[in-house]
């Protein structure tokens, strides 16, 4: 079977499911006119011009029926001008959920004729009690038409024997001063004699009742102390070899007379009357049920699908050894579709790990495209940047916030112009999600490099941090990274997130690579002069950079330095580089704590000068715990910066104590004696600074590159395998 006609007949099959169970809402929350049936029909029926002679219909066991009781029933009652009005003695629907209600109460529009039913053991099941009582009214309730009193009992248990007992005999003394009294009960009151059945058929004596109806299988008239019982028939269900039936009852002053009214079917014989008794039933069954036999046999089919789907696709765990072009991928030069959700003009970690990654693949002769948001009036100065249309941009002076638009067609069009070998996604969101569905719908492989700790900006939310923060985030990059083909983590710790959350893609770790030869280009009378624009007075230059939001904890950066300014004679200056929407706030701070000699907020540097920041400066400080690599710790390592920093996941990993810095808890004391350390013992921090230096070439981004095109080429193996 083919299996595009598959995958489309269950999208059908989930879009029916999906109209057919909102019906069903629909049906259950707002079709609300189906209310106190009983109340208005017998409104109705006093309110009518009266006779003293008159007939009433008294139906049983109608069981939701549209062949005996909707086809055949009704019409003859509707045709029948002596009838006044109906009576059922209850299991007029075949259980008590609401669907069977409504069913019903679509069979009474056809009635011309006012209707009162009593409540039986069908109409209480399913947790049927409410619905009986929204629909119909009080289970237990009298009403006098002519000069005739009518008692409908509860016989269903969801009263008590007693309230009912002190009501009957309240409502039996009312009904002495008419002509007859006339009791509807579903339950029989003549068989299996107990209490309570013993009680009532002695209060029945003792007030002189007419007649009691009651449903019965059959037609029948028991005379019990002067008291009629009338067994009523079934008026729908299934039937055995008797007929289906109503009784009309007529009454002309003090008389009375009971005549049951067959409704036969063209069939004879009695076991054909049975099998189609049968029949009846099962019609009414899947009529009653349609609905929801739709949705389990839909239900069913999706299931078997999906199972057929699984268990047809062949699944080759195993290396493929039959294939000759196994070292095909070796020397080959890739095309690499990237989709960033950021990039230049906007500074920040993400953008400037693509750009380097980018770079150093195309120096490798590879190919590279970059699907990024188009940001108004930037002119593109880089021919492999593909801008997609903006949904939406806001820029509040502190960073560009553009989100693209990833409904345009333009971008797929774009994709469409090149052959390409795998996507890399940077996002597991937005236009994330339009690069996986660019790289499904061609079968490419697709790589995510996991950059940022999402769960960490949920103060950014207006509401639900906490389920965003604790939940929705991991379980958004757990969905997204299992549904990609290989994972990049920056960091060891990154790779062991991914692997807690349950992402079981094969992963690459590899941060984000430094140009070292960006550091050899800078001349030494750059770095004096921007280490005598600072320091005037040769004080140390400290530097931190990050961008200035909630997550990066800058504000106890600034706590930290304010404390070793009081605990050591050493003069400093502290060069922030960054932007963000917490400048004002850090600006203040630095102004309250009268630290503005010595903290500068420099703003926003171009990653390109970023380098000479680095050389200039003594060491390098930083407080965030929101990071997955410490991007700027290797930098400012290469720049031959040791570091001091609060332990988190990515600074953990590239942090040696004493060898190329110090990584402390997120305590000030502890923060800040440490700064005072390096401040104080010069040979300490030139050991640590030659270390820092040695430390970072390891990770150039020619080196890194190298293992990255690898795992791209063992992934488009594994993908074509």
């Amino acid at each position: 079977m083919n299996k595009k006609i598959i995958k489309r007949f269950i999208v059908l099959l989930i879009i029916l499911l999906g109209i057919i169970i909102s019906y069903k809402i629909y049906l259950m929350v707002y079709e609300k006119d189906f209310i106190d049936h009983n109340f208005l029909n017998i409104q109705e029926l006093q309110n009518a011009n009266s006779n003293s002679a008159y007939s009433f219909a008294i139906v049983s066991s109608i069981k939701n029926s549209d062949d005996i009781f909707k086809s055949k029933i009704i019409n003859e009652i509707n045709n029948d001008k002596d009838i006044y009005f109906i009576i059922s003695t209850g299991q007029a629907v075949l259980d008590g959920a609401e669907e069977k209600y409504r069913l019903l109460n679509k069979t009474l529009n056809n009635l011309q004729k006012p209707s009162i039913f009593g409540i039986g053991e069908n109409e209480v099941s399913d947790q049927g009690y409410t619905r009986y009582y929204k629909h119909f009214g009080q289970a237990y309730f009298s009403f006098n038409y002519n000069n005739d009193y009518y008692i409908f009992l509860d016989s269903t248990n969801t009263t008590s024997n007693e309230v009912i007992l002190s009501w009957l005999k309240d409502e039996l003394i009312l009904s002495k001063i008419y002509n007859h009294t006339f009791i509807i009960v579903d339950e029989k009151p003549l068989e299996d004699i107990n209490n309570l059945k013993k009680d009532l058929t002695n209060l029945f004596k003792e007030y002189n009742v007419t007649a009691v109806f009651y449903s019965g299988n059959t037609y029948n008239l028991q005379l019990k102390d002067n008291v009629k019982y009338y067994s009523c028939g079934k008026a729908g269900g299934i039937s055995n070899t008797n007929s289906y039936g109503y009784v009309k009852f007529s009454v002309d002053n003090n008389e009375t007379t009971a005549n049951y009214i067959k409704v036969n079917t063209k069939y004879k014989n009695s076991i054909i009357k049975l099998w189609l008794g049968l029949w009846y039933g099962i019609h009414t069954l899947f009529y009653v049920h349609f609905i929801n036999i739709v949705i389990i046999l839909s239900a069913l089919i999706l299931i078997s699908l999906l199972i057929y789907i699984n268990i047809s696709t062949e699944k080759n765990y195993y290396k493929n050894f039959l294939d000759n072009n196994i070292d095909d991928l070796k020397n080959k030069k890739l095309s690499i579709a990237m989709f960033t959700n950021n990039y230049f003009p906007f500074i920040g970690g993400v953008p400037i790990s693509i750009y380097r990654t980018a770079s150093a693949l195309i120096k490798n002769k590879n190919k590279v495209i970059i699907f990024a948001p188009q940001y108004p009036n930037h002119k593109e100065t880089e021919n492999n940047i593909i801008r997609c249309p903006l949904l939406k941009f806001s820029d509040s002076g502190q960073f560009p916030f553009a989100i693209a638009n990833i409904f345009s067609r333009k971008i797929s069009n774009d994709f469409d112009k090149y052959t390409f070998d795998i996507v890399h996604v940077h996002h597991p969101f937005w236009i994330g999600k339009k690069g996986l569905k660019l790289a499904k719908k061609k079968n490419l492989p697709i790589i995510l490099t996991y950059h940022t700790r999402l769960e960490k900006y949920s103060e950014n939310l207006p509401f639900g941090k906490l389920l965003f923060k604790n939940m929705i985030s991991h379980k958004m990059i757990k969905r997204f990274a299992q549904k990609c083909d290989g994972i990049i983590a920056p960091t060891q710790s990154a790779k062991e997130y991914l692997e807690n959350i349950g992402v079981s893609r094969p992963k690459l770790i590899m941060p984000t690579g430094i140009n070292i030869e960006a550091y050899n280009e800078i001349d030494k009378e750059t770095i004096l002069e921007i280490k005598k624009q600072f320091c005037p007075n040769n004080e140390f230059l400290l530097c931190s950079v990050f961008r200035l939001s909630p997550e990066k904890n800058g504000k106890f950066l600034i706590d930290g330095l304010k404390q070793v300014k009081s605990k050591t004679k050493v003069e400093f200056k502290c060069i922030i580089i960054g932007d963000g929407p917490q400048k004002q706030q850090l600006n203040d701070q630095i102004i309250s704590l009268k630290m503005e000699k010595n903290i500068i907020l420099v703003g926003n540097v171009p990653p390109k000068d970023i380098y000479k920041y680095y050389l200039a400066s003594d060491f390098f400080v930083f407080s965030s715990q929101s990071e997955t690599q410490g991007m700027v710790l290797l930098e400012a390592m290469a720049g031959g910066c040791p570091i001091i920093s609060i332990r988190s996941s990515g600074i953990d990993d590239v942090i040696i104590n004493n060898f190329n810095g110090f990584k402390t808890l997120e305590n000030l004391d502890e923060w800040s004696n440490y700064v005072i350390k390096l401040l104080e013992d010069n040979i300490l921090l030139k050991k640590l600074s030659i270390n820092a230096k040695d430390f970072a070439k390891k990770y150039s981004i020619e080196n890194l590159v190298i293992k990255l095109e690898t795992f791209y080429k063992t992934i488009i193996r594994q993908k074509r395998d």
